[in-house]
């Protein structure tokens, strides 16, 4: 597969290292629209650089995507528009908006936008979701998930951002191993100015598991998450970028691979083949991180309701919105007619334009609802009402 790179990211670099070892793929051009981008594939043999996203237009088979530069976010949505197929890395710092603005492009020109989240290929995480699925182990109870970020001492705060980046895939694993969470409940310790001690999540469905998240600081950056079932306790190990380690109940352990989780998201990916991960999936993870900080602001558990994200749903909404301003002016008005006409006299004729005027915008919204049948319907792509 011939493949082109618009990314800053660092989470590219796994799929750098799948492409450069595989000699079924060739990546040969990529577009380097900021410093970061630059520095990323400073080392990189074979890649001709150039400052044009453009020139990825409809050359390649597919172009490899990701990062948060507002430059780089509107060349992603440029190729979309032009009917690129993409591999999407996902990020925290591209934010819900963004997602929503690629799922109506998608909706619109059926483009190909392929999520790209390795650990769904992942040998080892595929193996223990299958043996989970099956019920071999029994059923699951509880998911609990607990990420460490390295500082020198333990009671210290971090950044929110880097907490946000590390939360958004990790709550992909926990959804792709037991279901849609439609319930969260966030709390945080220490929160000021953009940095916090501590926060958990707590992560809630209809006959589904309870799953927890938590970060702190500790001496090493990592994460762990056991998974307990009736069968006794499933125990995934990860120590900063490297490979995911599972050990099952009965003792066996099983190592995963990054690369070579890689190097299966891109053969199917070539093949066109059912992918690991749709699109709806992503926007549902998205919706699931973004009612964290809702949680926490609100202090409450935040429900989810997933709907279709789509110019009908839009349309709808917008709708809802304005017809309740324009159901409240209408009653205002009446009120004020009718003090003016009780204590005003006004001829006949003064009578009927009020009036006319009154209801004027009332009628103009029902006809608006015409339009309804005009609207694109959904491609099954997910959105969030609460």
């Amino acid at each position: 597969m011939r493949l082109a790179l618009l990314c800053d990211d660092t989470g590219v670099v796994p799929w750098l290292d799948a492409i450069e070892n595989d000699p079924t793929h060739e990546l040969s051009l990529a577009a380097t629209l900021s410093e970061s981008a630059t520095q990323l594939l400073r080392d990189r043999r074979g890649i001709r650089l150039t400052s044009r996203w453009e020139d990825l237009v409809q050359t390649f088979d597919a172009v490899l995507v990701g990062g948060s530069d507002d430059s780089e976010l509107d060349a992603i949505k440029q190729l979309a528009n032009a009917g690129q197929r993409l591999l999407f890395i996902p990020s925290t710092g591209q934010g819900s908006t963004f997602i929503y603005e690629l799922s109506l492009i998608r909706d619109d020109n059926r483009v190909a936008l392929m999520p790209a989240v390795w650990h769904r290929c992942d040998p080892a995480l595929v193996s223990l979701r299958e043996t989970l699925r099956s019920g071999s182990l029994g059923k699951m109870h509880l998911l609990q998930f607990q990420r460490e970020f390295v500082s020198p001492d333990p009671s210290a705060t971090l950044p929110q951002t880097e907490i946000d980046a590390a939360m958004l895939l990790d709550f992909d694993l926990l959804r792709w191993f037991s279901g849609d969470y439609d319930q969260v409940t966030a709390m945080r310790t220490g929160a000021a100015d953009g940095i916090v001690r501590t926060q958990s999540v707590k992560l809630s469905g209809r006959d589904l598991p309870e799953a927890t998240w938590d970060a702190q600081a500790g001496s090493t950056a990592g994460c762990r998450l056991a998974i307990q079932t009736d069968r006794g306790s499933v125990r995934l190990e990860r120590t900063g970028v490297g490979n995911w380690i599972v050990t099952e109940p009965n003792g066996t352990r099983r190592e995963g691979n990054q690369i070579e989780a890689a190097r299966e998201f891109l053969r199917l990916a070539s093949s066109s083949a059912q992918m690991p991960m749709e699109w709806p999936e992503l926007v549902k993870v998205f919706e699931t991180a973004d009612a964290t900080h809702r949680s926490v602001k609100r202090r409450r558990t935040i429900d989810l309701h997933f709907e279709p994200m789509s110019e009908r749903a839009i349309f709808k909404t917008q709708m809802t919105a304005m017809g309740c301003g324009v159901l409240i002016a209408t009653f205002l008005l009446v009120l004020m007619y009718l003090a003016i006409a009780s204590t005003i006299p006004l001829p006949h004729a003064a009578l009927i334009v009020l009036r006319t005027l009154i209801f004027a915008p009332l009628g103009l919204f029902l006809l608006l609802q015409l339009l309804y049948p005009l609207t694109r319907p959904s491609e099954s792509t997910p959105g969030r009402s609460e």
